[in-house]
């Protein structure tokens, strides 16, 4: 079998595409957020966090590892299924030889080898994620659990005990301590350095092994843009776009602020830049291909993106300059430096407690801290609790798997001291969706009906209904135009670019797919392993994909249903744009036969509830004194999933946003940010809220829209 390949590594280095369809594709680009971890990260060193994996000893054995940037910290051993006096009993010398070894060559246990090569083998995999060299193996944890304690609630939610004065090896002093070296810790750290604030970055990652997630800013109205001739974006057009992407659940004063400050915040955050240094900048989706779109159907999008995929002037190294621009403006910089405790008093943040490479505990005292720790894709038991709308839609054979994340570390010191946790449907990056094919086609479910309109506004959003769909296959239909069809496409993350380059590159993709006949060639994207298959009829190609007759004559009928309504230009099935029905008539003719990888993700987008200053909010949705939070640790960004108006608006909103939290902690530091009690202000009595059209009560005047009640202002 012919295979074209992209692993998953390599989309996040940039590199090219093992495949003409996924060049095609533009799946060239990567937007990790301000998180510290990073899969380009050298074999040696680790992305701090918990890990785990399972294998099969005398029954199943689990293996948790946890990590510093450096080494293996603690290990949990799961032996219950293992006999009790043999391979139970070793549990204790196998623990110590892992931790002893920092590694998973460990000699075995007399009379336990089994269990011992078992546990070997899920060593082995800890280490491979904490390396990035596979993704995160998330296993299934059950209220009540080994993981849970008594009353279902997850054990990462109980704080750990506070570390006593006498484990304090040093203590710092700043005006604020950020958190996080991502793109809005620094771009935070940035600001707050250039207005004389005694400010100081802690990151987990070794300083001479640093490395940043991600190569693509989506940052409309940016001057490098302008530039190179993008056109100027209207940011509230911008804004009311991205509010209709989250169904108005995003924080509307926040992302306002990111349509508004995006182009300025992105100017600081490259003029650390030389002219030389922005000579390698690319510019995603432009200039236009022909037929690119700016809109499908209500959804806009715009190509406003500044890419970095040069290896002399990547975002590493970008970070390293603007961190050198921070330093000469006063900032300091503890790398190999782990958060473990926020300080507080009377319910106030005052400092925070870390380790260093050696373990050692260091105390920094601070008026704020900012936490920009990234997401909790690297916390397997964070990943159950929290992403229940994603963990709900999982089959029995499915699970949660990541690509990149944090351990979720911010978000658990926030809770610790009060913060409030979003509960309204935690964005992933692609979790929560499916790619079943190219929208040029037509999508078939596993019994050969078409079930949706292939080409729904952002792709992240087409293949949602496969949640709740039967995961036999999933099939995608062509004909001998698709290159042709593939220019028609739009500035997003994922979606097809018809240059001139990648449609030649496809004819000859898929002259290599009919020369492959029955076998197929295999591809892979960031969704789905699948297999392409040409024939020159219909018929045939149906057989090469398909056993069932039945299901063969379903998808016959659904072929002819939707080249009936291409020819109609209106369809009446899934209400796809008339200028996009593309019919599937013409031979020779193609199917790409898909499984669907739901629970996969390269990273969570939210967690904590801030408020548009970036404040970290309690239960009640007040501001915790001193704690602001930033990035891919924060909800109000992303509604339920994350998207792509403009690819690489994760690292956009990262830097514009970290910018603006620098500046929210500065008027917060000069008393302009206050704490309002509000509880000694007035308040409605409930009697009184009736009578005013309150629950129980109509509005005044008993009719529809009276002042005060429905459709009036109150």
């Amino acid at each position: 079998m012919k295979k074209n390949q992209l692993s998953r590594r390599d989309f996040l280095k940039g590199a090219a595409a093992g495949t003409a369809s996924l060049a095609a594709l533009g799946l060239l680009g990567a937007c990790g957020d301000s998180g510290s971890n990073d899969p380009q990260t050298p074999a040696g060193t680790y992305h701090p966090g918990t890990y785990a994996a399972k294998a099969k000893g005398m029954g199943e054995i689990v293996v948790t590892m946890t990590f510093s940037a450096e080494a293996i910290t603690d290990v949990t051993l799961d032996l219950a299924n293992e006999t009790d006096n043999i391979g139970q009993a070793a549990g204790d010398t196998l623990k110590a030889a892992l931790l002893e070894k920092q590694s998973a060559e460990i000699d075995t246990v007399a009379g336990a080898s089994i269990t011992t090569d078992a546990v070997k083998k899920a060593a082995a995999k800890c280490i491979q994620q904490a390396k990035g060299e596979i993704p995160v193996e998330l296993l299934t944890i059950t209220s009540g659990g080994a993981s849970a304690p008594a009353g279902g609630q997850a054990a990462w939610r109980t704080p750990p005990e506070a570390i006593p004065d006498s484990k304090i090896k040093e203590t710092h002093d700043a005006d604020v301590v950020v958190v996080g070296h991502g793109y809005a810790g620094l771009n935070a750290c940035r600001y707050l350095a250039s207005q004389g604030v005694k400010v100081i970055l802690i990151e987990s990652q070794s300083e001479e092994r640093y490395s940043a997630m991600g190569n693509e800013a989506g940052t409309p109205n940016a001057s490098a843009l302008k530039a190179r001739g993008v056109p100027d974006v209207d940011p509230i057009e911008y804004y009311n776009n991205w509010m209709v992407n989250t169904s108005y659940q995003a924080n509307p004063a926040l992302m306002m602020k990111f349509c508004q400050n995006s182009g300025k915040n992105m100017d600081e955050y490259l003029s650390v830049l030389s002219e030389e240094d922005l000579s390698k900048m690319t510019t995603a989706f432009y200039p236009p291909s022909e037929h690119q779109m700016d809109h499908i159907g209500i959804y806009k999008f715009w190509p406003a993106t500044c890419s970095f995929y040069n290896r002399e002037c990547g975002q590493t190294y970008i970070h390293g300059k603007n961190r050198e621009k921070a330093i000469a403006d006063g900032a300091q910089f503890f790398f190999s430096t782990e958060a473990q405790q926020l300080l507080t008093n009377g319910g106030a943040v005052t400092g925070i407690i870390a380790t260093n490479a050696d373990g050692d505990y260091i105390k920094f005292n601070c008026k704020a801290v900012v936490l920009a720790t990234g997401g909790f894709g690297g916390n397997r038991e964070m990943q159950q609790d929290l992403l229940t709308d994603l963990g709900g839609t999982l089959t029995p054979d499915e699970s949660f798997s990541v690509l990149m994340d944090s351990d979720g570390r911010g978000i658990q010191m926030a809770y610790w001291v009060g913060g409030k946790l979003d509960s309204m449907g935690i964005a992933t990056m692609n979790g929560k969706h499916f790619h079943p094919g190219l929208p040029q086609g037509v999508w078939l479910d596993a019994y050969g009906k078409r079930y949706c309109n292939e080409y729904w506004g952002p792709i992240e959003y087409r293949g949602r209904p496969a949640l709740q769909m039967n995961r036999d296959a999933h099939y995608a239909f062509y004909d001998s135009k698709l290159p042709e069809y593939m220019a028609y496409c739009v500035p997003s993350h994922g979606s097809t670019h018809g240059t001139p380059e990648n449609i030649e590159s496809l004819r000859t993709e898929l002259a290599s797919v009919l020369e492959a006949g029955k076998e197929g060639v295999v591809g892979h994207d960031l969704s789905a392993t699948f297999t392409r298959y040409g024939a020159n009829t219909l018929d045939e190609l149906l057989d090469m994909v398909c056993s069932s007759d039945e299901i063969k004559a379903n998808m016959k009928t659904s072929i002819a249903r939707y080249n009936e309504l291409c020819h109609q230009k209106r369809d009446e099935d899934f209400g796809r744009e008339s200028e996009l029905m593309f019919p599937v008539e013409e031979g020779p003719f193609f199917c790409d036969v898909r499984r669907t990888d739901i629970g996969w993700m390269m990273c969570t987008c939210g967690g904590l509830v801030i408020n548009a200053e970036q404040q970290v909010l309690d239960e009640n949705y007040k501001p915790i004194q001193g704690l602001f939070a930033s990035g891919n640790c924060t909800s109000g960004r992303f509604g339920t999933e994350y998207f792509t108006p403009t690819p690489g608006v994760s690292l956009g909103v990262a830097i514009t946003l970290g910018w603006e939290c620098g500046k929210s902690v500065k008027k917060w530091l000069d008393g302009e940010l206050p704490n309002i009690d509000t509880k000694d202000t007035a308040t409605v009595n409930p009697n009184e809220a009736n009578a005013m059209g309150g629950p129980g009560g109509p509005p005044p005047g008993g009719g529809e829209g009276g002042e005060g009640g429905p459709g009036g202002p109150g």
